[in-house]
């Protein structure tokens, strides 16, 4: 019997990028979602085989950062199972969370025990506890919004985690190779003119009819990161880059 929890997630006609995944897995079509920034830029977001594909397509600094991912676990953000189901088959005891329910059934479909439907900023004690490992993979760091919301979070991963715990996060640089267009510099510039972190960024996904609403994703520098986590309980003690796109994986200890 598969252990699924559901708290909070996407609605029928918000869950986008939900319907790209089931429709590419369950052979009904399927392609890019389509990320929509409040200042009208668009931008595709790689094909929904991206969701699913195996541990020999992951990144590089996936691939090494997978070490630190042992005991009990949680994969937040995890679309249709890239990592879940691999981590599951090397007999790791991971639960996948996601706020879609259609990427969980998928993830359920390929055989991954145990699913939790709800939004990272909904997660608690209450959820969940004992982890050893937490990880956000995926720019899936960019879920907690802003800084103060992931200020709440890594302190809440105090009462969730065992005192041994790593969290791995992963984000890319706003000041680096992957912000390179005019429209990106100038809307980040404007974000630090309006006193917001300048990868805040306010976006919605689209796929088909289907559109999430609008929230804001956070990309941070690595000396913003060490910002957001003063005070919280929470410091880096290693990172693995990709120096093409300026993209990393942060791994933090207990202070």
């Amino acid at each position: 019997m598969k252990n699924y929890r559901e708290i909070v997630g996407l609605s029928a006609l918000e869950d986008a990028y939900g319907n790209n995944i089931a429709d590419t897995f369950y052979g009904n079509g399927g392609g890019y979602d389509i990320i929509e920034r409040e200042d009208g830029h668009f931008t595709l977001n790689g094909d929904s085989d991206a969701y699913t594909e195996t541990f020999e397509s992951w990144s590089r600094i996936q691939k090494e950062a997978s070490r630190h991912i042992s005991g009990k676990v949680l994969d937040i953000g995890c679309g249709g199972g890239k990592h879940a189901v691999h981590f599951q088959n090397a007999g790791i005891d991971i639960t996948g969370m996601d706020n879609s329910p259609l990427a969980l059934k998928v993830c359920q479909d390929r055989g991954l025990k145990n699913t939790l439907l709800c939004d990272v900023l909904h997660l608690n004690a209450g959820i969940t506890d004992n982890l050893d490992s937490v990880f956000m993979w995926g720019n899936n760091f960019g879920l907690l919004q802003n800084q103060t919301l992931a200020r709440r979070f890594f302190r809440n991963c105090l009462e969730i985690c065992k005192p041994t715990a790593k969290i791995l996060i992963e984000t890319l640089d706003p000041n680096g190779k992957a912000f390179f267009m005019e429209d990106d510099k100038k809307y980040i510039e404007e974000n630090r003119l309006n006193g917001r972190l300048g990868g805040q960024i306010r976006v919605r996904v689209r796929y088909r009819q289907f559109v999430t609403p609008w929230k804001d994703y956070l990309f941070v520098s690595k000396e913003e990161l060490l910002e957001i986590l003063e005070g919280t309980g929470w410091t880096v003690t290693e990172y693995f880059d990709d120096s093409e796109i300026d993209q990393y994986i942060a791994v933090l200890s207990r202070v």
